[in-house]
């Protein structure tokens, strides 16, 4: 497990009297550095909810996280079991494609501190994995269809591990099921405790990725980007699934060279079954000049943002124009089929004006697979038809 640096801890009181929850927080605390460990109140809780999850770069934010430890909250239940809607998405101010989706969540708040992030402002613990897993069949229910599940969308869950232990459980759960895959998702190469447990490669571990000066100078406190793609490949050795998410993508000085190069080393050391790529996106031109040096960034691509700034005011794609979306995403669709031909590229909240554009082989907005599409997984026709493509390629 990473260390966590706290400034405050609370331990709800009813972690002691489960003997499955106390066997985690008796496991975790020693790796918690704070000497304020406090019981929390019912206002504690609501308080530490309340945070705001400010981007990490506007104010370089460090060590004063709240970390909470507690069991179960019944009235969050829509929150470990979240309906990721994509009709929501699409109607977003320059929004792009999703996948409807069940997605699963066990921890709030991250240990990293990345620029553009507001998590981890606070962490809250839910140590009653048990109870968690326990409302899985009803969660199935909801898309009988869905055949991958991320694993969390709220948190990046393999640096707590393995004193948490709340990957184990889920990891053997879905060993023993027919049809449906967990999907894990990490910037971190904290994977060890992952290579000698028996998924029966029902499990799919994902990375977002970065070139080399974003994983050092953005993505604060991650693995570096050789780490995490060292990690990829102990993974795939241990027979995972491994997957590469781009993202964010974001457009450095000689990002060009920066992302060939990435990828280069990406396919040489772990070859993904599917990558996907997001641009940076989601603030305005004010927050992208707070949270990264304006001289970190490619001239080109922040003068087109600062151009575009009362244009995508508010939207999702913001702060980088359409034509910068699709000059970035068409190198490295093009880097990607010259190291490993067939191999499926798709976009993370791709626009139609990005897929009719750059039309990724095989897949069209209404029919891809993609890093946690519900259906991203073996035994689903258009996943098997690609792969099968890229393996033919290769």
């Amino acid at each position: 497990m990473l260390p966590i640096p706290a400034r405050m801890v609370f331990v709800d009181p009813q972690v002691r009297l489960q003997e499955n929850c106390r066997r985690r927080l008796d496991r975790m605390l020693p790796h918690i550095a704070c000497s304020d460990v406090r019981e929390m109140t019912p206002q504690d809780y609501a308080q530490t909810l309340q945070v705001r999850k400010r981007r990490h770069g506007k104010d370089d934010f460090g060590d004063d996280c709240t970390v909470v430890f507690t069991t179960f909250d019944e009235s969050r239940r829509g929150w470990y079991y979240n309906d990721r809607n994509e009709e929501a998405l699409t109607r977003l101010p320059g929004g792009g494609f999703c996948q409807r989706a069940t997605e699963l969540n066990i921890v709030d708040g991250c240990v990293f501190r990345c620029a553009y992030c507001g998590f981890g402002r606070y962490i809250v613990f839910y140590l009653d994995v048990e109870r968690f897993m326990r409302g899985l069949d009803e969660a199935f229910a909801r898309y009988p269809q869905q055949t991958l599940y991320k694993y969390s969308n709220m948190t990046d869950l393999p640096p707590f591990e393995p004193e948490l232990d709340a990957v184990r459980p889920m990891v053997e759960l879905f060993a023993r099921d027919e049809r449906r895959y967990l999907m894990l998702f990490t910037k971190s190469d904290n994977v060890d405790f992952l290579l000698n447990l028996e998924h029966r490669g029902r499990t799919i571990v994902s990375w977002s990725l970065s070139s080399d000066t974003v994983s050092r100078l953005v993505d604060r406190r991650t693995a570096s980007s050789d780490q995490r793609i060292a990690a990829m490949r102990k993974c795939r050795q241990a027979g995972y699934i491994v997957r590469a998410r781009l993202s964010p993508i974001v457009p450095v000085r000689d990002w060009r060279r920066e992302y060939t190069e990435f990828l280069e080393k990406l396919f040489a050391g772990a070859r993904p079954d599917i990558v996907t790529l997001e641009l940076l996106g989601w603030l305005d031109i004010e927050d992208l000049e707070r949270i990264i040096p304006p001289g970190l960034l490619d001239p080109d691509a922040l003068a087109a943002a600062r151009a575009g700034a009362a244009e995508l005011r508010g939207q999702r794609a913001g702060p980088f124009p359409e034509a910068v979306h699709q000059e970035v995403y068409r190198h490295c669709m093009e880097t990607v089929q010259r190291l490993a031909p067939g191999t499926p590229v798709a976009f993370c909240h791709g626009t139609p004006e990005t897929w009719a554009a750059l039309k990724p082989a095989g897949m069209n907005p209404n029919d891809y697979v993609c890093n946690c599409g519900p259906c991203s997984t073996p035994g689903q026709k258009l996943y098997d038809c690609l792969v099968a493509r890229a393996a033919r390629a290769s």
